[in-house]
């Protein structure tokens, strides 16, 4: 079933929905309101939002666990697997570059 779908990160919330359709399968709000990282390894979708990491069951949403990463702050956390599958996107990118011309006073 998760190839019948499409995963999107948004303001803290990972959403599923349906590849044909568009229709919203389900969704999970997980912290903050932060730019959300996600990654599919087969029927796990690992996201990663406000500094801590999230394994969610692919078909239903249901957090199967969560990792605060204690002491490691609240930036974007990169995700990757053994297969060597990574999550680095240019998007990525570009909220980091926001993030720290925020945290210098840049426009």
């Amino acid at each position: 079933m998760p190839s019948s779908m499409v995963f999107l990160g948004v303001h803290g919330n990972v959403i599923a929905v349906d590849r044909a359709t568009g229709q919203q399968l389900w969704s999970v709000h997980l912290k903050g309101s932060d730019f959300v990282n996600l990654l599919v390894d087969d029927v796990r979708v690992l996201a990663a939002t406000h500094g801590e990491v999230y394994c969610l069951h692919a078909e239903s949403g249901q957090v199967l666990w969560h990792n605060p990463l204690p002491g490691q702050g609240w930036d974007i956390v990169t995700i990757a697997t053994v297969q060597g599958t990574s999550a680095i996107s240019p998007a990525l990118s570009v909220e980091k570059k926001k993030r720290d011309d925020a945290a210098n006073g840049a426009n």
